[in-house]
């Protein structure tokens, strides 16, 4: 029962943030590489299904954070993209709670390519909820999303977000690649009654190591990451920090090959 209790406590405090979905993470902007061509990545991807049009290897990553370092609020995501001619298939599983409550999501999802500047994607969102002694509910959800390679160093996108029952959430967003080591990223989420404005920059110093920096508006989060490359292996030490409620500490692990070239 206490373990129940600290729970929905917990939730609570969550659900105070404006215009954040409870499975959207905190610990760090999983959207930075989203809005891009060579800075693509399976978590990149999970975020806008038309990010899969980018990945012609296979690739999976594991995104886990302690959100406020509560200990009832982790969330942990698992995802994987398989290549497949002129695009790819994804799928990912994700997990916020524990086994008092909870909620998670299973997703499949595909994107292709149509042509050298557009690409598109679809998936497929299977949302459930429960809380111990309560029950349970489910609903079906749909992502759409589109990514526009404007030029070699501009790239655009939208998405927009919807489960039965609930409001539509769209976003938006564009990437300008200054280097094949730099990214500067700015984007839009709209929930309907609040809209948020997020920006990052990414810079990677030296082949084994990056740095990346974040800010969003509503609710008002930093967010800062240093990252490391061993070969195939990415791995993100990340923090997110929100005024009242305190620090997220995640941690990310990508793997895909170090000599990928992406998709054209």
């Amino acid at each position: 029962m206490k373990q129940l209790l600290l729970t929905l406590i917990s939730t609570w405090w969550i659900a105070l943030l404006p215009a954040q979905p409870l499975l959207m993470p905190v610990g760090k902007n999983t959207t930075v590489g989203s809005y891009s061509r060579h800075f693509q990545n399976v978590i990149a991807a999970w975020n806008n299904p038309a990010g899969l049009s980018c990945l012609p290897e296979f690739g999976a990553g594991i995104y886990a954070e302690n959100r406020f370092l509560l200990k009832a609020a982790s969330l942990y995501a698992v995802m994987a993209a398989v290549p497949v001619q002129a695009g790819a298939f994804g799928g990912s599983i994700m997990r916020l709670g524990n086994s008092a409550w909870y909620q998670q999501r299973i997703s499949g999802a595909y994107g292709r390519s149509l042509g050298r500047k557009l690409g598109i994607g679809l998936q497929f969102n299977y949302e459930t909820t429960a809380a111990q002694g309560v029950g349970s509910s489910s609903g079906i959800g749909f992502t759409g999303g589109l990514l526009w390679h404007v030029s070699e160093k501009l790239h655009t996108g939208v998405q927009a977000y919807k489960l039965s029952g609930t409001s539509p959430i769209y976003s938006g967003g564009a990437g300008f690649e200054a280097s094949r080591d730099c990214l500067l990223t700015a984007g839009i989420i709209n929930t309907g009654a609040v809209t948020s404005v997020t920006a990052a920059a990414y810079y990677r110093i030296v082949p084994a190591l990056a740095l990346e920096i974040g800010i969003a508006t509503a609710p008002a989060y930093n967010n800062a990451a240093v990252i490391f490359y061993l070969r195939s292996l990415r791995i993100d030490i990340a923090a997110g920090f929100h005024p009242q409620l305190g620090i997220t500490p995640s941690t990310s692990l990508i793997w895909q090959p170090a000599t990928l070239s992406v998709a054209e």
